[in-house]
């Protein structure tokens, strides 16, 4: 098939535009590039006319090689978006995580100080006792062996007893066995 030939199908735009212009130059319409694919013409063309198809030939092809060659790498970077997007997400979601994990530890940590210094102050507090007890027997022993009495090494306060009076307000309500 002629690169002149107008029956060709699927062509880019350019191609035809510069088919067009190639027409024009050569005089040929576009009614009249149909007969001339049928009818040879019988004037051959000139040298400039075949030197600017030549060019027009090569413009041609320079198009149609830079037009449909598509950058690799804007095809990939299209592609590698969702998987950025993807992994960014992840990223954000493992760093939120990380996060919470150092809150509570922290939170946690700080947990175990709180119990340690509650744990300390009350074993200080129970050696308080234990020792102030010591000190009370132990000056009780000293009271107890100053008067020489062989009682009980502990303070012992003498109660009364009271005498059991029945009271007058109350009512029996089983009768004594005979």
């Amino acid at each position: 098939m002629s690169w002149s030939d107008s029956a060709r199908r699927f062509e880019p735009a350019e191609d035809v535009q510069l088919r067009a212009e190639l027409r024009d130059l050569l005089g040929l319409g576009p009614v009249a590039s149909a007969k001339a694919a049928k009818a040879p013409t019988a004037t051959e063309p000139t040298a400039e006319q075949m030197a600017l198809a030549n060019d027009l030939r090569r413009e041609a092809q320079r198009r149609s090689r830079t037009e449909r060659k598509r950058p690799t790498w804007g095809l990939l970077a299209a592609a590698a978006l969702p998987l950025l997007a993807i992994l960014t997400g992840f990223g954000t979601w493992g760093f939120q995580q990380k996060h919470r994990a150092d809150d509570l530890a922290a939170q946690a940590q700080r947990q175990e100080q709180e119990l340690t210094r509650l744990a300390a102050a009350h074993a200080s507090e129970v050696a308080r006792e234990r020792q102030a007890k010591e000190v009370v027997q132990q000056k009780l022993q000293l009271a107890s062996r100053k008067e020489n009495r062989k009682t009980e090494p502990y303070l012992v306060i003498p109660v009364e007893k009271p005498l059991r009076v029945m009271g007058d307000d109350y009512q029996r309500v089983k009768q004594k066995p005979q």
